[in-house]
């Protein structure tokens, strides 16, 4: 067969151009990708939650972010490969978001529990590096692969919002369309808390509000807008309307920038909103019908956050304590300043703001990059003005959005919905402003570029791949530890807890609930009848209580700067008391260990008080009948040490009830009466409809010889609660001695009028014997009478 050259290079152009034809078409299928992975993912992100894990909104909204991610990511570098052409915009908020994202690295290297800072805590996701990565590549996704300036993605996000916040609505007055046992609450919602649907509301409102929007969503946008105002005219709190106002000034200040003249008919949106906020603050309007359904959302205060902010930077100036580790900053530095409040106990995992947030988890490195993006900001603010006239009108609409999320960075700390929503206006305003510019380079000419794009598949490829294998293995454990906690089966529990170390063996909650699983299971065999064919009950016994110390001690080593774990710990020394010597040091070096991450907690030495108290009620229990000088000597000491510690509880916080009232029984033990008759007074009047509370004053009054005080207070008891047997019994008893025997009979028929006690043979016989004129208080006493 004759062949020329000619024919040579007619093949080798029909090659060229299928070659070509091929390319673009896979360029355009995963560009199809790219785009429906995004669409689909900025549509279910504001409504998303699942019900299998103990997060079921911010553990889901990140495996999705993360999904949309790798997906996109994925697609992205196909098409780049495939096509052999990189399409690239680029814009001053580029600079901003890899110098958060390279902070946020940095900071989970030197954190303090590099775990939680690299995949976060079920209940705080935003700020870790998973959540970090996940959102700048969505940005970058967005703003180089979106090609109608984000009309389309920004619609799909618009009615996702109105969807949450009619939901949320809905939840609000009551109507509960999802039937999950969690969801059946005025105060659930698909976004977070009461005030963060509130603040996702405020940050909507550009958005939803703006005439940019056509069609039927435009129809969905209002109906999401009315839902919005509504959620802030029900909740009514200043920095809501703080947000909403600062959104609504941006419209107005954007808008302006595209008419000569300044016309009210243009803004009387964002003019109504400024004006109904306003009013309603000053007004302090509030629908209690509404809100007293609602609990109260409780957060640090300003003030204490930039304490905790400042003393951080003064330990950690450079990195912070790392992403997601605000818990363990605020028990270090925050505690102490709660400790005389109702919070002396409280653990907060977030500041009053996302800016306190950043400052505390990424110190000066994270500080230098929000001036980066801040530099962005009027860079791209410089921009829009000398290029007003050729910027569309849909640029105000992402910039009110960026105002509106900017101002609530300052005031409200960020969960995964509302970093999103930041994202995504930082993406929108670079679409609007910089849409219309593209740089293309062929990577195929360019060795650098093609070297790079091949390494960067490569390296994208096993990112993903181990992302997705970790997160999907946290995910599972949460699952599994979720079921555990809910099931009613111990040894079913302790199975569940198996399988999430298995799954991920990094989460010290894990093995803080194994811990206390395994001692309830050592409990459980403890308290079975013995078999002497069971030869195998002492290495049961004794493997319950090795795992449980092995599973608590494993907790500390993964996060020994969290008080949690070493509370636990204690808590597991002291179940073995009487069981093992020498757990008491340990015991209590363990709670000490707790209180110095946690300064100011008077908890940890109420526990210490607890655990020498209970030493003291063994000991005393082993002496029953026989007490030698040694067992007494430790009884002793034991409750010495007990009133040591429940006085250092009480001088951190002069009003820890618990602890007064522990120190009163020390003092009873110790046949200090007065001692303790001043403690139980010190909690009577907080504490008056406590019934309980005041028999046991009663009793002490008599003991210490006070009868009429004793009198009086059981006669109160009974005020509160009419059947209080006990009362009526010592009353009984009291009228004997006081030969009021028609009185001390009436006593004891009030006790036999409730049905459960018109057979108790103690009061039955007790009446037979008044009845019968046999009078035996006195010379009995009745205090050696027992309780019924």
């Amino acid at each position: 067969m004759d062949f020329n050259f000619a024919d040579q290079e007619a093949v080798l152009a029909m090659a060229s151009y299928e070659g070509q034809q091929e390319s673009s078409q896979g360029k355009g299928i995963y560009s199809m990708v790219v785009r429906w992975a995004l669409l689909v993912g900025t549509f279910l992100l504001p409504i998303f939650f699942l019900p299998w894990t103990t997060s079921v909104l911010e553990l889901n909204k990140q495996l999705l972010l993360v999904g949309v991610a790798g997906v996109g990511m994925i697609a992205w570098l196909l098409s780049l490969v495939s096509s052999g052409r990189l399409s690239w915009r680029s814009g001053p908020f580029d600079k901003g978001v890899l110098a958060v994202l390279g902070a946020t690295i940095v900071a989970t290297v030197f954190s303090l529990s590099r775990f939680n800072s690299l995949f976060g805590i079920p209940s705080d996701l935003a700020s870790s590096l998973v959540s970090v990565l996940a959102m700048s590549i969505i940005y970058f996704l967005v703003v180089n692969t979106v090609e109608d300036q984000g009309k389309e993605l920004f619609g799909v996000l618009g009615t996702s919002l109105t969807l949450a916040l009619v939901y949320g609505l809905l939840q609000i007055f009551g109507v509960h369309v999802v039937r999950f046992s969690f969801a059946l609450s005025h105060a659930f919602n698909t976004v977070g808390s009461v005030d963060g649907l509130g603040i996702v509301a405020a940050i909507s409102l550009p958005l939803l509000g703006s005439s940019e929007t056509k069609g039927w969503m435009r129809y969905v946008n209002m109906v999401g807008m009315v839902a919005a105002m509504a959620v802030l005219v029900i909740l009514n709190w200043w920095v809501l309307w703080a947000v909403a106002i600062a959104g609504m000034v941006g419209t107005i200040a954007f808008g302006s920038l595209h008419h000569e003249r300044f016309a009210i008919s243009r803004f009387l949106f964002p003019m109504t909103v400024i004006v109904v906020g306003v009013f309603l603050i000053v007004v302090n309007f509030n629908i209690a019908a509404v809100k007293n359904n609602l609990p109260l959302e409780v957060a640090p205060s300003f003030s204490l956050s930039g304490h905790v902010a400042k003393s951080v930077l003064k330990e950690s100036f450079v990195t912070g304590y790392g992403p997601e580790t605000f818990s363990m900053a605020f028990d270090k530095f925050g505690a102490n300043q709660l400790a005389n409040s109702t919070l002396s106990s409280a653990k907060f995992f977030d500041a009053t703001s996302a800016a306190f947030n950043a400052v505390i988890q990424g110190g000066l490195l994270m500080v230098l990059a929000l001036l980066v993006f801040a530099w962005a900001l009027f860079q791209a603010i410089m921009f829009h003005i000398r290029n007003k006239r050729t910027v569309g009108p849909g640029a105000q609409v992402m910039w009110a959005t960026l105002v509106a999320v900017g101002t609530a960075f300052f005031f409200y700390p960020f969960n995964l919905t509302m970093v999103f929503l930041m994202y995504m206006a930082l993406a929108g305003v670079t679409l609007a402003l910089w849409g219309h510019s593209r740089r293309v380079f062929n990577v195929e000419d360019n060795v650098a570029l093609s070297l790079a794009s091949s390494l960067g598949f490569i390296g994208g490829l096993i990112m993903v791949l181990v992302g997705a294998y970790f997160g999907v293995s946290t995910y599972l454990a949460d699952a599994n530890y979720a079921r555990a906690l809910a099931e009613t089966d111990i040894n079913k529990a302790a199975t569940d807890l198996v399988s999430s170390v298995n799954w991920n063996g990094q989460s010290d909650a894990y093995y803080r609930a194994a811990s206390q699983v395994a001692i309830g299971l050592l409990s459980q065999e403890l308290n079975k009848k013995a078999d002497k064919n069971d030869t195998q009950r002492p290495a049961r016994i004794q493997n319950f209580m090795g795992s449980a110390i092995n599973l608590a001690k494993t907790a500390t080593d993964l996060a020994p700067r969290e008080s949690l774990n070493w509370d636990n710990l204690g808590n597991v020394y002291q179940n073995l008391l009487g069981l093992v010597d020498g757990v008491d040091k340990l015991s209590e070096t363990s709670y000490l260990k707790a209180a110095d991450l946690r300064p100011g907690d008077a908890s940890f030495y109420n526990k210490i008080g607890n655990l020498y108290l209970t030493k003291a009620n063994l000991y005393q229990q082993l002496a029953q009948g026989n007490p030698t000088a040694q067992v007494t000597e430790q009884v002793n000491a034991a409750l010495a040490s007990a009133e040591s510690n429940y006085k250092k509880a009480v001088d951190l916080s002069s009003n820890f009830g618990l602890a007064i009232y522990n120190l009163g029984v020390v003092y009873d033990q110790q046949g200090k009466l007065p001692e303790a008759i001043k403690q139980l007074e010190k909690i009577a009047p907080f504490n008056s409809d406590q019934p309980n509370l005041l028999f046991e004053l009663g009793l002490l009054y008599y003991r210490n010889g006070d009868k009429d005080k004793a009198f009086a207070t059981l006669q109160n008891v009974l005020v509160l609660q009419p059947d209080f047997a006990n009362a009526h019994w010592y009353l009984s008893l009291i009228y004997e001695e006081r030969n009021n025997i028609p009185s001390a009979i009436d006593e004891l028929n009030k006790i036999l009028s409730v049905d459960a006690n018109k057979d108790n043979a103690t009061v039955l016989a007790k009446l037979d014997q008044l009845k019968s004129g046999k009078k035996v208080i006195p010379p009995q006493k009745v205090i050696d009478q027992k309780p019924l």
